[in-house]
C-alpha cells in the first residue's frame, strides 16, 4: 500500500495555502495528541519518500487533526482504494483516524444534467416527479403554512442570520436584498468571496443560489421565501450537493458559529460522516445553533448528515402533502415540507438572465431550505434569548427545543408514514402558536447511520468509522437496487485489511450483485408521447426535442383516432420487417392498452389510468415487435438456426465466414473479488498486438489511475482481472490473465453517461494459459459508421443479468410482475452473462448525437443489458470489420457506442498512439 500517496508525493505541486478544493487527493489525519504542521511533517516525508505536499490545521478548533493535500494530483481513484490506502497510512503512522476525500459516492438528481440521448433518463425518472407545477407560486409556504404565520404573528425573520454551506450564491434579482456575502467566505478557494462560479465542471452548479432564494427571496420578485426579512450567508463548500469532502463543510460551520449565525442550513449530503464533521456539527449545537439537513434523494436512504443525532433531517413531499417520489426516508426524518415542484430561482452556467425562474425545483434540498426559514420565523417571534433560556432550564440545547416543537407542532395527513417520514409536514403556525413552555420533549429519532444499522448497533469500528459507514451505504445501495440506479460499477467495494479483521464475519460474503443501467426504460410512455408526438418518422433526436408537456398538447390536437393511425402504421411497418416476430394478439392487446394510455393523458375528464404492469406490458410488446433479437452464441456456430433470427438470418449467412471469426475474439472480463469468486464486469475483444480493447469504466472496476509521472500514466489492478472466451464462459481453458491497462481515456468516466470524456481502454493479454492460444484477433481493418452505405450493425458480448430493471410494482399486480420477468426470460432464453449477437440499426451517425461534443460517438438500436459494455460492434455492411465500443445507453431503447476510426481521426493522444502501435505509450 501507499503506492498511490507515494506517487502524489514526488508529482504534486505544493502551494503552501489552505484551500480546500474538493477535486484533488487529500486525507485528513488524526493525531492521538495535539500537533503542529511543522512537527509532523517530516514523518510524513520519509514514509511517503517525497515531500510535495501541503500539511495544514484542519480548522482553528481541531489542534489534534491536520490537512494532507497534493494540489495538483486530481482524485481519479475509487472509493475503496483510497480508504485502504488511508488505512494503511493510519497504521504506518500511529494515527487515531485517517480520512481520503474522494469522489461523491452516488449520484443525486441535483446533480444530473437534463437526459442525453435517453440514457440520463435514468435517474431523471427514479428521481423527479412528472407531475405538472402549480401555477400559484406560493403554494409551498401556503402547505406549511409560514404565509398565515407570518400574517398572524407579524414575522418574517427580521433580524436573524441563516447561515448555509452549499455551491455558493451567484448574482440574482432574486435575491437582491438579504444575501450577506461580507460574513461569508468561499472556502473551497480560501477567499473572501463566497460567489458560485458557475463552472460547467460543477456537479451542481448555481445550487446554492436556488435553496437561498426559498430562504430569503423577497415577495417584490416572483419567488417567496419562508423568511424574506432573515440575512443568509453564504459558505461556499461545495461544487456537487453529494459530498465527498467534508473538511470545507466543518470549517464553514465554524465560521458561521463566529459570524453570528444562529441557523444553518445544509442542502447537502453523503454517506459517510468523518470524525471532522461530526465535532464540527457537536460544537456547533452546543452554542445553541439550529442545524437542519436535507434527507436526501434517490439514494433511498437518509445521507449524512441528516442522520447525524445532533441535526434535524427534513423529508420532501409534494402539493397535496404526499411523499415526493425521490426523497430519502427513514428513521432518521423528524419532519417534511415542500420537495416537488417548488418555485426557485435558477443561474446556470454561462447563463445571464439574472431573473431566471423555474417552477421545477425538485429535492429535498429544498425542504429543509424552506424549514430554516420556519426557524428564523420562530427565533424571532419568541426571541433567541427566552427559548435559549428556556432550552437550558431543561437542561437542553436549543436545537432539541426546536426539534420538539417542530415535530409537536406539525400536521400529519391521514395516512402519514411516521415511521419513515418523521413526525408530519411542518407548519409555521402552530409552531409558532405554540408556547414554549408547553413544548414536550421526548426521545430523538432514531439516528443509526448505515454501519450500525448494517453491521449492528455494538459494532465499533474505532478510527475507521467513516470508512465503514461508506462501505455500509455501498453495500445497502447494492442490496436494494431499486432505490438507485447510479452504482458506479459491478465490484463491490472491499473494506481495507483492517477494517475486514474488524468485520469478520459480518461482511456480506459470495459474488457482488451486478448493479449498472437498468435494462428497461422506467418511463415508457413519457418517451412513448415524445415520440409519437414527433411522428411516424420521427427519431429519437427529433422526440428528444419536445417536452413531455408539449407532445401531449399536440396529441391532444390531433385526436385519440389521428394518434392511433399511428400507433397501428408503426405496428404495422414493424410487421412488414420482421413477419416472423409477430404476435397478433399480442400486438392487438398492446394497441388497447396503449390506446388507454392515450385517453387517460390526452383527456382530463375521462379516469382512465394504466397501472405499472400494464405500461410494463405494452413496453414488452413493443420490444418482441421491434424485430431486435439477442442470439446465443453456440460453440458449433448453430446461432444461425435459431427462429428469433427472423429477416435478419439472410444478412448473417450471407457473410458468415467473415463475421463469426471475429465474434470468437470477444470476451467476458471478469474481476476475482476476495473471496475468490470472478465477478462479471464487462466484455471485450482481442485485437492485434495482444491487446484487449474494452470501456474505461469497466476497467475503473478494478484499475487504479496512478498520478502521471515523465509522461507515464500507469494503472494499478486491484484484483486479478481476466477474459474468457467460451460462449458459455464456462470452459476455463479458454481464459486467459489480462496483466495491465496498457492505456485508457484520460477521465474516470463516473457514474451518468459524460459524452465528452472516451469511454475505451486497452490492456494486454497474457496468451499462455497452459493450454492453447487466444482465439485469432479482429485485425481486419476498421469502418467508420460515418459511412452511409454502413446501416445494419452487429453487437457482439456478455449480457449480464439485469437485476435492477424498473419493471411492474410486484405489490400492486404479482401477475403482470411474474408475466413482465417472464418476457425478459424469453427473450435471453433466462442465461445471462454468456456470449450473445444482437443486430440492429444505426441511429444517428458521429456529430449527429446530442451531447456529444467530440463528434466520436453513435447510437443503435441493438437490443443489449448490463454486462454488454465493453462489446464490440461489428459492420453487416462490410461483415469481417469492427466499427465500433459499445459503452452504454438505456438498454432496449437507445444505446451508445465509440466510432473507433473517429476516435483514431481525433488523434486523442496516448490512447491513439497506443491502439495504433500496440505500445500504450
Amino acid at each position: 500500500m501507499l503506492d498511490l500517496l507515494k506517487a502524489a508525493a514526488r508529482v504534486a505541486t505544493p502551494t503552501g495555502q489552505e484551500a480546500l478544493p474538493t477535486d484533488i487527493l487529500s486525507f485528513t489525519l488524526e493525531y492521538p495528541e495535539p500537533v503542529t504542521a511543522e512537527a509532523a511533517r517530516g514523518a510524513i516525508a520519509a514514509l511517503l519518500e517525497g515531500d510535495r505536499f501541503d500539511l495544514f490545521p484542519a480548522t482553528q478548533a481541531d489542534d489534534d487533526m491536520l490537512i494532507l493535500q497534493f494540489p495538483g494530483v486530481p482524485i481519479e481513484q475509487s472509493p475503496g482504494y483510497l480508504f485502504a490506502e488511508a488505512a494503511a497510512l493510519k497504521e504506518a503512522l500511529d494515527l487515531v483516524s485517517v480520512t481520503p476525500d474522494i469522489l461523491p459516492p452516488f449520484t443525486d438528481a441535483e446533480s444530473v444534467p437534463p437526459p442525453v440521448e435517453n440514457v440520463g433518463d435514468v435517474i431523471w425518472d427514479l428521481c423527479r416527479a412528472h407531475t405538472p407545477p402549480l401555477a400559484d407560486r406560493n403554494w409551498a409556504l401556503r402547505l406549511i403554512k409560514a404565509d398565515r404565520a407570518m400574517s398572524r404573528f407579524g414575522v418574517t425573520g427580521a433580524g436573524q442570520r441563516i447561515g448555509q454551506p452549499d455551491t455558493g450564491v451567484a448574482a440574482h434579482h432574486e435575491l437582491k436584498h438579504g444575501v450577506d456575502k461580507a460574513r461569508g467566505y468561499n472556502f473551497v478557494d480560501n477567499t473572501p468571496d463566497p460567489t458560485d462560479p458557475l463552472l460547467p465542471s460543477m456537479g451542481s452548479p448555481g445550487h446554492g443560489t436556488g435553496t437561498a432564494s426559498v430562504v430569503i427571496s423577497r415577495r417584490s420578485g416572483r419567488v417567496n421565501g419562508s423568511a424574506p426579512r432573515a440575512s443568509l450567508v453564504p459558505l461556499r463548500t461545495n461544487n456537487a450537493v453529494v459530498i465527498g469532502s467534508w473538511a470545507p463543510v466543518a470549517r464553514a460551520l465554524d465560521h458561521a458559529r463566529a459570524q453570528g449565525c444562529r441557523i444553518v442550513t445544509m442542502s447537502l449530503g453523503s454517506g459517510f460522516a468523518p470524525r471532522l464533521i461530526r465535532r464540527a456539527v457537536a460544537r456547533a449545537v452546543s452554542a445553541d445553533m439550529i442545524l437542519l439537513a436535507a434527507a436526501g434523494n434517490c439514494v433511498r436512504f437518509v445521507t449524512y448528515p441528516a442522520f447525524d443525532r445532533n441535526v434535524i433531517a427534513v423529508a420532501g413531499v409534494d402539493h397535496a402533502g404526499r411523499r415526493w417520489r425521490g426523497s430519502c426516508r427513514g428513521p432518521e426524518v423528524d419532519i417534511a415540507a415542500p420537495a416537488e415542484n417548488v418555485h426557485v430561482a435558477r443561474r446556470r452556467p454561462g447563463e445571464t438572465d439574472l431573473s431566471d425562474v423555474t417552477d421545477t425545483g425538485q429535492g429535498t434540498s429544498f425542504a429543509v431550505a424552506l424549514t430554516a426559514g420556519v426557524a428564523a420565523l420562530w427565533l424571532e417571534h419568541h426571541g433567541w434569548t427566552a427559548l435559549r433560556q428556556e432550552a437550558r432550564r431543561r437542561g437542553l440545547p436549543l436545537q432539541e427545543l426546536f426539534r420538539a416543537a417542530l415535530r409537536q407542532s406539525a400536521n400529519a395527513p391521514a395516512g402519514w408514514d411516521h415511521s419513515q417520514m418523521g413526525a408530519g409536514i411542518v407548519d409555521a403556525e402552530a409552531l409558532l402558536a405554540l408556547d414554549p413552555a408547553d413544548i414536550m420533549v421526548g426521545a430523538a429519532p432514531e439516528s443509526a447511520g448505515p454501519a450500525e444499522l448494517l453491521f449492528g448497533a455494538d459494532f465499533d469500528a474505532g478510527g475507521l468509522q467513516a470508512e465503514a459507514e461508506y462501505l455500509a451505504f455501498d453495500w445497502r445501495l447494492r442490496e436494494r437496487p431499486e432505490a438507485s440506479a447510479t452504482v458506479e460499477n459491478a465490484m463491490r467495494e472491499m473494506p481495507s485489511p483492517a477494517l475486514a479483521a474488524l468485520l469478520g464475519d459480518r461482511q456480506p460474503l459470495g459474488e457482488p450483485g451486478l448493479v449498472l443501467a437498468p435494462a428497461a426504460p422506467p418511463a415508457p410512455l413519457d418517451r412513448a408521447f415524445r415520440r409519437l408526438a414527433a411522428g411516424r418518422g420521427g427519431t429519437t433526436e427529433s422526440a428528444a426535442d419536445l417536452s413531455y408537456e408539449a407532445s401531449v398538447d399536440r396529441l391532444r390536437g390531433e385526436g385519440l383516432d389521428t394518434v392511433m393511425e399511428t400507433v397501428n402504421e408503426l405496428f404495422q411497418a414493424r410487421a412488414e420487417s420482421a413477419p416472423d416476430l409477430v404476435d397478433t394478439d399480442m400486438q392487438a392487446e398492446a394497441a388497447d392498452k396503449i390506446r388507454q394510455a392515450v385517453q387517460s393523458h390526452l383527456d382530463p375528464d375521462r379516469d382512465v389510468r394504466l397501472s405499472p404492469g400494464e405500461v410494463g406490458f405494452a413496453l414488452e410488446a413493443l420490444v418482441k415487435l421491434s424485430g431486435r433479437p439477442a442470439i446465443r452464441v453456440q460453440a458449433d456456430g448453430s446461432e444461425l438456426f435459431d427462429p428469433l433470427l427472423g429477416t435478419w438470418r439472410a444478412d448473417l449467412l450471407t457473410a458468415v465466414s467473415r463475421w463469426q471469426p471475429l465474434v470468437r475474439a470477444v470476451g467476458r472480463i471478469d474481476a476475482r473479488n476476495p473471496q475468490g469468486v470472478w465477478v462479471h464486469v464487462g466484455t471485450g475483444f482481442l485485437l492485434a498486438d495482444g491487446l484487449v480493447m474494452t470501456n474505461r469504466h469497466v476497467i475503473d472496476a478494478f484499475a487504479e489511475p496512478m498520478p502521471e509521472e515523465n509522461g507515464q500514466r500507469p494503472f494499478k489492478l486491484r484484483f486479478p482481472v481476466s477474459i474468457i472466451f467460451d460462449p458459455d464462459a464456462a470452459d476455463e481453458t479458454t481464459r486467459y490473465t489480462l496483466t495491465e491497462v496498457a492505456t485508457a481515456g484520460g477521465a474516470r468516466i463516473g457514474r451518468t453517461v459524460n459524452m465528452a470524456r472516451l469511454d475505451m481502454a486497452l490492456m494486454r493479454i497474457d496468451p499462455d494459459n497452459g493450454h492453447a492460444p487466444p482465439p485469432d484477433p479482429i485485425d481486419r481493418g476498421l469502418i467508420s459508421t460515418t459511412d452511409l452505405a454502413l446501416t445494419k450493425i452487429l453487437v457482439a458480448g456478455y449480457p449480464a443479468e439485469p437485476r435492477n430493471v424498473r419493471g411492474p410494482d410486484p405489490r400492486q399486480d404479482q401477475d403482470t410482475y411474474l408475466a413482465f420477468w417472464a418476457r425478459l426470460g424469453e427473450l435471453y432464453g433466462d442465461r445471462y452473462g454468456v456470449k450473445y449477437i444482437s443486430p440492429g440499426m444505426i441511429e444517428a451517425r458521429p456529430g449527429a448525437v446530442t451531447g456529444d461534443p467530440r463528434g466520436w460517438a453513435f447510437s443503435h438500436d441493438a437490443t443489449t443489458l448490463p454486462g454488454n459494455s465493453g462489446s464490440a460492434i461489428l459492420s453487416l455492411h462490410n461483415p469481417g470489420q469492427l466499427c465500433g465500443l459499445h459503452f452504454g445507453g438505456q438498454s432496449l431503447e437507445t444505446n451508445l457506442a465509440h466510432d473507433i476510426q473517429a476516435v483514431l481521426g481525433m488523434g486523442d493522444g496516448a490512447f491513439a498512439t497506443g491502439l495504433l502501435n500496440g505500445q500504450g505509450e
